[in-house]
């Protein structure tokens, strides 16, 4: 029995999910934005000449520019905090519901129950799992450190350039605009990697109660569809389901896993919306 509809329905269900994660993720990077502002703006009334610029020169005396890049940075590093939270927090609500939800929905296939649970260090375990050679941990860390690189350069740059508040404000605000996408494609990668992988587990535990399986590969079916999955799902199409245990192979791009999102190559993972659909062979 196919499970296209359910699988269908826990998409929409884990799209919702993070939609309200990336509101919040949208909130914490406006927070970062004012109090970077904030601090910028008690800088030049400090510091800024009769003409209302903050130039190097100036900033250079005192040891001046190394105070104000020590106060962005850790004012950039204390504001990405709350916005790393709500990514880790979205991939862990993503990975459980997608278990719970394919659980359940294969039980009701299969014309039982399916037994099991995720222990919380099997999601931690899953959670940490190398994505294209980084952990979901590391990933952040990267994204910290590059965010808090560029805001100091943004200002070096400003203070060179002898730039009004109101300049080099704006330009602050260009860089935290730019980055935010970022955070949410994170969240989206990682949060489709581990609902294939949420999926995987519970057809795992059907498998070892007597369940026999086949899987398929469903792309999205739109215009945004990369032509190499356009493939994977002809290659991989309802009608050429393979069984549960066998990887997807993408010949087109070296890539090769147990589900998208997984297979284990940058081109195929990142930004991936494609999806396995699960059928019931028989019980055994």
């Amino acid at each position: 029995m196919s499970l296209e509809r359910d699988f269908d329905q826990l998409d929409k269900k884990i799209d919702r999910l993070l939609k309200d994660k990336e509101r919040g993720i949208g909130k914490e990077y406006s927070a970062m934005l004012k109090k970077l502002r904030r601090k910028l703006s008690d800088f030049f009334a400090d510091y800024a000449d009769a003409e209302d610029r903050l130039t190097l020169q100036t900033m250079q005396k005192y040891d001046r520019i190394e105070k104000l890049n020590k106060e962005i940075r850790k004012l950039a590093r204390e504001s990405y905090t709350p916005i790393a939270r709500e990514i880790r927090k979205g991939t862990r609500e993503a990975l459980t519901t997608s278990f719970n939800e394919s659980k359940e929905a294969i039980g009701a296939a299969a014309g039982g129950t399916i037994r099991g649970t995720l222990k919380d260090e099997t999601i931690q375990e899953i959670m940490q799992t190398p994505h294209s050679g980084l952990k979901l941990n590391e990933r952040l860390e990267r994204r910290r450190a590059d965010i808090v690189t560029r805001i100091q350069e943004t200002l070096t740059r400003g203070m060179r350039d002898g730039e009004r508040y109101r300049t080099m404000s704006n330009r602050l605000k260009e860089e935290i605009e730019r980055d935010a996408p970022k955070a949410e494609r994170i969240i989206r990668t990682e949060a489709h990697r581990v609902q294939e992988e949420g999926k995987r587990k519970s057809v795992e535990h059907a498998k070892n109660q007597g369940v026999v399986m086949k899987k398929w590969w469903k792309n999205s079916q739109d215009e945004r569809v990369r032509d190499k999955h356009e493939h994977m799902g002809d290659k991989y199409s309802k009608e050429n389901a393979i069984p549960v245990g066998d990887d997807f192979v993408n010949d087109l791009t070296g890539g090769k896993g147990p589900a998208p999102g997984q297979m284990g190559v940058a081109e195929d993972d990142i930004n991936c919306r494609c999806v396995a659909i699960y059928e019931v062979v028989e019980v055994e």
